[in-house]
């Protein structure tokens, strides 16, 4: 009996030593000196090969608005630390089509609504670089709590990758 409770505590020290190892890989950031090193790592990290606009939110946060796709989209954040720089992905990918919209959270737990739309004419959208949507960017999680006062975030705006 006692070699079995011994082969059991053994059994579970094992399985505990592997979650905690998996779940330190799964937080792993990898930092670079640059901005454009990040960007180089995060654009080969997550195979994009469409655009990427840098929007620069009104908190100073820097959201990676990234095309991988022709119409899929997702949203990272460019971030600096004491380590250096590093890019994380926000959002999962999303196929837009004609339109769409999705909440995200920064990693300082800020929260955003972002849309896109086709030939949106209005103060609160700016262009996509691919020419195709315009998107806005606003503060809060406005589809879940059904928050009609909508106010943009938007800074400032560069195309890192076209």
């Amino acid at each position: 009996m006692e070699v079995i409770i011994r082969q059991f505590i053994v059994i579970l020290l094992v399985i505990a030593i592997f979650f905690i190892s998996a779940c330190s890989e799964k937080d792993k950031i990898d930092h670079f000196s640059s901005k454009e090193e990040t960007l180089e790592h995060f654009i080969e990290k997550e195979d994009i090969e469409g655009n990427i606009d840098l929007i620069i939110t009104t908190r100073e946060e820097k959201l990676l608005v990234v095309q991988s796709r022709e119409d899929v989209f997702f949203v990272g954040e460019l971030i600096e630390d004491k380590e250096g720089y590093y890019a994380k992905r926000i959002s999962d990918s999303v196929g837009v089509g004609i339109g769409s919209s999705w909440e995200l959270n920064t990693v300082t737990k800020n929260k955003y609504t972002i849309y896109f739309e086709r030939n949106k004419e209005d103060a609160n959208y700016i262009q996509f670089s691919n020419g195709e949507y315009d998107i806005s960017l606003v503060e809060g999680h406005t589809i879940s709590e059904n928050d009609l006062a909508l106010t943009s975030v938007i800074k400032e705006v560069e195309t890192l990758k076209d």
